[in-house]
């Protein structure tokens, strides 16, 4: 059965802005105090960014569309105007290009417009003051969004100015999504499935190893098996996030693991999950020898129970079990990280 944790709007933010790669949004987040973070707070975000675009100027472009017409222009379209010709009508197909205002920038804008003015979690007054300026953008169509809509943009000198609009607009767009299941999370906290966190705290902790210390080369690593036969079916090895010294002969693996509760029961005993254990100990064993410093980590969120458990192998190779909790305040979710791989840190062990 999936369990569900409570997050907080502002660590919930501050989380989806690393995962996209948003380090301006990141430092902007982090400076506001986090008291004051809340979906309506991101809202009116959003809504001073679309008054500033409303207020330039859409930005415009040239659409190619196609138009049934008794008067040739643009480029004639031969085989989709030969039914008419058949029919002896006087209708050509032809295609055309519109410089017009109603391009993906623009419908992403007013798409996310109409969505938060129909979200009952945000104030009145803000959902009026977004509802006017909703109605300004009359010669834009809405789109059904999805994250695919988002990957496809690219931004150009052009239209540079619109980026932290739309970064905002996915931004809304995905806590929405993750609460979509829901629908009982309020302005401070969304209620995230375990797996959907899981997946979110991944790419989270991938972005943030890599934006936050230089010490280490952050990637996520595919192992192979030490093993000779058939490896076409052997399971792939896939580590979450893989952080290797610049300098030193030192590395550090990284697992999240999203479990309600981080320990597993058997005949009345409690233990850390074994095939977590077991999956951590494989992926440190597939490494190579030369390195004099190792360190498996398996993050799970707090449930009541602070852990920091660490289980050496050898002089050079240790396993820890370490929890976080992503309702804290970010101060804190962030100096937690930063220690996981402090280099003050690895001397203790």
């Amino acid at each position: 059965m999936e369990q569900v944790f409570k997050v907080p709007i502002r660590n919930l933010f501050i989380m989806l802005s690393y995962s996209n790669d948003m380090p301006e949004m990141v430092r902007e987040f982090r400076d506001v105090d986090e008291d004051l973070i809340t979906y309506d707070f991101l809202a009116k975000m959003f809504l001073q960014e679309a008054q500033k675009r409303i207020h330039h100027g859409l930005v415009r472009n040239y659409v190619t569309h196609m138009e049934e017409t008794s008067f040739i222009s643009g480029r004639m379209q031969i085989n989709e105007s030969l039914s008419f010709f058949a029919e002896q009508k006087p209708v050509a197909v032809c295609e055309k290009d519109a410089y017009t205002a109603d391009i993906l920038l623009n419908q992403i804008m007013k798409t996310t417009l109409k969505s938060l003015v129909q979200n009952p979690h945000i104030k009145e007054g803000t959902r009026r003051e977004l509802y006017l300026i909703w109605e300004k953008m009359l010669e834009v169509n809405n789109i059904p969004l999805a994250k695919e809509i988002f990957s496809r943009l690219m931004f150009s000198r052009h239209d540079a100015h619109y980026k932290r609009v739309i970064h905002l607009a996915k931004l809304l767009y995905e806590v929405q999504l993750l609460s979509h299941k829901r629908g009982d999370w309020s302005l401070f906290t969304v209620p995230i499935g375990d797996n959907e966190l899981n997946r979110l705290f991944e790419k989270f902790l991938l972005h943030f190893y890599r934006l936050e210390q230089s010490n280490y080369h952050v990637k996520s690593e595919r192992l192979e098996w030490n093993l000779s036969g058939n490896k076409a079916l052997l399971p792939s090895m896939l580590t979450d996030i893989s952080l290797t010294h610049r300098r030193k002969h030192k590395k550090i693996i990284i697992d999240a693991k999203f479990y309600k509760n981080m320990f597993q029961v058997n005949h009345g005993k409690k233990t850390f999950h074994s095939g977590n254990m077991y999956q951590m100990f494989t992926y440190l064993l597939h490494q190579p020898n030369e390195l004099e410093n190792l360190r498996g980590i398996l993050i799970y969120p707090f449930n009541g129970q602070e852990t920091h458990e660490v289980y050496r192998w050898d002089e050079r190779m240790t396993i820890e079990v370490v929890t976080v909790n992503l309702a804290a305040r970010w101060h804190d979710i962030y100096h937690e990280l930063i220690q996981v791989v402090d280099e003050k840190v690895d001397q203790d062990f």
